[in-house]
């Protein structure tokens, strides 16, 4: 059985997240939101899917890429300082941007850590 054009060009969207952000020095990158963290970190979660209409496959997928970090006295000015970084990385890309990043709290392993999130829009 073959694999859906969909969910090729999804992989294939979130693989090149994947390995431009392999390519920041210094973070553990994870796909598996459930994965234990080595800090800092960076995490693609699974993407929302958008459908132009009449299109019969998405045409766009937005990814949250959380940037995590220890929580202690400096986790801000990690934060501050990280974020530009990761997301001038995903704006290099031909086919993804950032378009807005939220500060959160992520879990792991039943600790609340200090993140953002980068909400990353990427065309299939």
């Amino acid at each position: 059985m073959s694999t859906p054009l969909s969910t090729s060009v999804i992989a294939d969207a979130a693989t090149e997240l994947e390995q431009a952000l392999q390519t920041l020095d210094g973070f553990g990158v994870y796909r598996d939101p459930g994965a234990t963290l080595s800090l800092p970190a960076l995490v693609i979660g699974p993407p929302s899917l958008l459908w132009e209409t009449g299109c019969l496959g998405p045409t766009s997928a937005r990814f949250l890429v959380y940037v995590v970090v220890d929580a202690d006295e400096r986790a801000l000015e990690r934060l501050w300082a990280y974020v530009p970084t990761v997301a001038e990385t995903i704006d290099d890309l031909t086919r993804a941007a950032v378009v807005r990043a939220d500060p959160a709290v992520y879990v792991s392993g039943g600790v609340s850590l200090p993140c953002y999130e980068l909400q990353t829009e990427a065309t299939l």
